[in-house]
């Protein structure tokens, strides 16, 4: 399956357009293998445009670097088209339309893709400041121009899982009623077999790796949380080195770092309390054989049910399980692992753009 991902507008220093050869990211530009900020390596993506990582001869196109208007190319499957800034400001409306984008893809089909729900759609100034790009900019047009590009591809789709608490988000019910077809829910894919080729382990230490997302807001209560189970239990609590981030600009760790960090930990704590999320750092723990404690997001919900919660004495209780229990353990890291494969894995995705595409 030859599947296109493409974003109406990506800014250059963050991702550029790449396509797959050998299992191995390779610039358009340069066609040379390329690392997107804050990959492990060019095999490997913790997020991002991954669905062209899926398949060789696959590929991933930000319309910004095309001013528009992508390559002709009539032997793609699928495109997974996120259009939700510069493509709904309605001067750019239709250059980006579906139908304008299905001319370079003519034996494709057109899925519509959810990339960010409010309050992070959309967002931006209301004025710009002078020299500041215009798709910073709020828009009043762009929920409304959102439905007219989703009724106008052959499919909608979200990266979540079905029928876990992510489909019950308000603003997809809402947009549903506008949408004359359902919204489908397919989970973002994540390489699980590099992950457990590369860093996956039998053998942790028996310590708790306190995870804090870039986006303070999602950071909860994990730290004090971690610190409390750490003394309580007689646990060593390690955190990511506060002089550095996750994202591009300084002091940036290297993905690969980043996973030698947290990886030999067996416990990872991570209390992010926002369901809107799909936890694709939660599906890196699964991948690796560690266990997750607390969180809301989609994967914590789907891999790690029994601490899916933010609440500390829930979380306590099944934590003294699993470190009072080898069995136990055993049991929610088999579990996990058997998950994370049937779901999130390249070839779990694939079957299930099969399954709703195809």
């Amino acid at each position: 399956m030859k599947v296109v991902e493409i974003w109406d507008f990506v800014s250059p220093d963050r991702i550029k357009s790449y396509y797959m050869r050998d299992g191995e990211t390779i610039a358009f530009d340069n066609d040379q293998p390329y690392e997107m900020v804050n990959a492990v390596s060019s095999k490997f993506y913790m997020a991002g445009p991954c669905h062209a990582a899926m398949s060789n001869g696959s590929y991933f196109l930000a319309l910004n670097e095309f001013d528009g208007v992508p390559p002709y190319d009539p032997d793609v499957d699928i495109v997974l088209y996120c259009n939700e800034r510069v493509g709904l400001m309605n001067e750019n409306y239709d250059k980006y339309s579906p139908n304008k984008i299905r001319k370079q893809f003519p034996n494709a089909l057109m899925v519509g893709k959810i990339k960010e729900i409010p309050p992070h759609f959309n967002s931006g100034v209301h004025t710009l400041s002078p020299g500041e790009s215009p798709h910073r900019q709020i828009r009043d047009e762009r929920p409304n121009n959102r439905i007219k590009f989703f009724n106008e591809c052959d499919y909608a789709t979200v990266g979540g899982t079905e029928d876990s608490a992510f489909c019950d988000i308000p603003y997809f019910k809402e947009l549903q009623k506008h949408l004359n077809k359902e919204l489908i829910f397919i989970p973002g894919p994540i390489n699980t077999n590099y992950l457990f080729e590369n860093y996956y382990s039998n053998s942790k230490s028996n310590s708790i790796f306190s995870y804090s997302p870039t986006v303070h807001g999602r950071r909860g209560d994990t730290l004090k949380f971690a610190k409390y189970i750490g003394e309580k239990y007689d646990l060593p609590v390690y955190t990511k080195p506060s002089n550095v981030g996750t994202l591009a600009g300084m002091n940036n760790m290297p993905g690969s770092d980043f996973l030698n960090l947290w990886t030999p930990h067996l416990y990872n704590f991570n209390l992010d309390p926002l369901d809107i999320q799909p936890g694709w750092h939660c599906k890196q723990v699964a991948s690796v054989g560690s266990i997750n404690i607390g969180g809301r997001n989609d994967a914590h919900e789907v891999l790690y049910p029994k601490t899916a919660t933010c609440d500390w004495d829930v979380l306590e209780e099944q934590f003294y399980k699993y470190h009072t229990n080898e069995e136990e353990r055993f049991n929610v890291i088999n579990k996990a692992w058997e998950s994370v494969n049937k779901i999130f894995s390249f070839d779990a995705v694939i079957k299930q753009f099969k399954e709703k595409f195809v």
